[in-house]
Parts: C-alpha cells; sequence; structure tokens
C-alpha cells in the first residue's frame, strides 16, 4: 500500500495541543500522551493545530475528563489540593493558547477513538493500514518530537500509558533507557510509575488517566503520582 505522506502532520507541533514548549532558560512540563482521543480528519487537523487555537479554552478542556485528569495531576505537582483542580486550571489556563507553564501533546499525530482502533476514513487519507501508520511514526513523528524535546529542554516529559514507555524513551533521550519504577498500592491495586534522568533530562511514565482498572482511576492514585513527579523534579 502507497503511504499517502501528504495527508500526514508534517509541521512543527503537529499532534500537539498546545500550550508553552518553554525554552532551557524557562523550561515548563510537558505531558503527552499516546493519540487524539477522537477521530478527525487531516482536513480539519490542519485548521485545528491546537497550539494556535483560541477554541482550546479551559471551559472547554474542563468537559475532556483526560484534561480534568490532566489538571489534576498538575495541581498536586504544583503542591494544590487535588479537589483545586478547577481553580488551578483557571488560574494558570494549562495548554491555552498564549499561557505559561505548561505543554501538552500525543506521540501518535493522528485522531483515532482508541489505539486499537484505524477508521476506513483514516486509511483512506493517509494510505496506511494502523500498523503501517504505527511504524511510521516510529521512523518520522517520535524522532521529530525527540528534535523539539532537543531544542526547548523541559523540565519533565511526562509519558502517559506504561506500555508505551520505550516509545516515551526514545521521544525524550533517542534510545531505550532502563527505568528505575515506584510502585504504589491503592486500595486492592498495584501501579508503577517508570522514571528515568539521563544528562540532566526528566522523564517520567505514569499509568493511563482513565478509568480503567490499570490507570490512575481515583484521586488517591493521582495524588501519589503527582506528589512523585513533584520530588523528582526537585
Amino acid at each position: 500500500m502507497q503511504i499517502n505522506s501528504k495527508m500526514l502532520p508534517t509541521q512543527e507541533f503537529d499532534g500537539c495541543d498546545g500550550g508553552d514548549p518553554g525554552s532551557p532558560t524557562s523550561p515548563t512540563i510537558w505531558i503527552f500522551g499516546i493519540e487524539h482521543g477522537t477521530y478527525r480528519s487531516p482536513a480539519t487537523f490542519e485548521s485545528s493545530q491546537n497550539h494556535t487555537d483560541d477554541g482550546y479554552t479551559i471551559q472547554t478542556q474542563l468537559t475532556y475528563p483526560y484534561n480534568q485528569k490532566a489538571f489534576k495531576l498538575l495541581a498536586v505537582i504544583n503542591g494544590l489540593s487535588i479537589e483545586d483542580y478547577r481553580v488551578f486550571a483557571e488560574k494558570t489556563q494549562p495548554f491555552v493558547k498564549g499561557s505559561k507553564g505548561y505543554f501538552k501533546g500525543n506521540l501518535y499525530p493522528y485522531a483515532c477513538r482508541s489505539v486499537s482502533e484505524w477508521t476506513p476514513e483514516a486509511e483512506l487519507e493517509t494510505g496506511m493500514t494502523k500498523i503501517e501508520y504505527k511504524q511510521w511514526c516510529n521512523q518520522h513523528h517520535i524522532p521529530a518530537i525527540k528534535k523539539w524535546v532537543d531544542q526547548y529542554q523541559p523540565k519533565v516529559f511526562i509519558g502517559v500509558g506504561n506500555s508505551n514507555r520505550t516509545d516515551f524513551s526514545q521521544a525524550v533521550f533517542g534510545n531505550n533507557v532502563n527505568f528505575e519504577t515506584h510502585q504504589f498500592t491503592v486500595g486492592t491495586q498495584t501501579k508503577k510509575i517508570f522514571y528515568a534522568k539521563v544528562d540532566g533530562r526528566r522523564l517520567v511514565v505514569i499509568p493511563h488517566l482513565s478509568g480503567g482498572k490499570n490507570g490512575l482511576n481515583s484521586h488517591e492514585s493521582v495524588r501519589v503520582a503527582g506528589k512523585f513527579i513533584a520530588e523528582f523534579i526537585q
């Protein structure tokens, strides 16, 4: 199958939702998921690259369960109560155009409802199966993220999704590192955080911000993860 590469995002920060990438002298916190949770065609993708989109407001973000969890995590990292996440979000405006301190993106730039799905429209527009698309991302998009990390040098790169930790490692360090592990138990569920620091560059990979049993599915699990990250970046 011939790849229709013209239909794929190729610009800086494609696949990202927005915010402040920072700089070496003013580093910011980056949080990256795996891919957008809803299908969006490249035709609309170009007009909605959210790092320049005024529509990605806090009010809009607060309607997304994923962003609510991200705000809770960031609130804890900043030493606030998890219950104050809305106050934190409204005050600091994470990921909103022109805001400072936080940047949000994805390993895979093309939106799909879940990592296991791939719509007929997506295959038609990209010219790729989901397997071929992931291979394309590994060859082209993840190295692009690595270049962004090299240029902007985030304070910490938070990868969301433990099963993709090798991909996050490639995106931050350019190779597969040996992670250290922080394990904690909430109720009857045991969860793991993977982390690494190489030449001053920090990567933390946390369980998914979802309601699944393996994710950060409670206030306490988010609180533990946030406090760990806060200590890690001190």
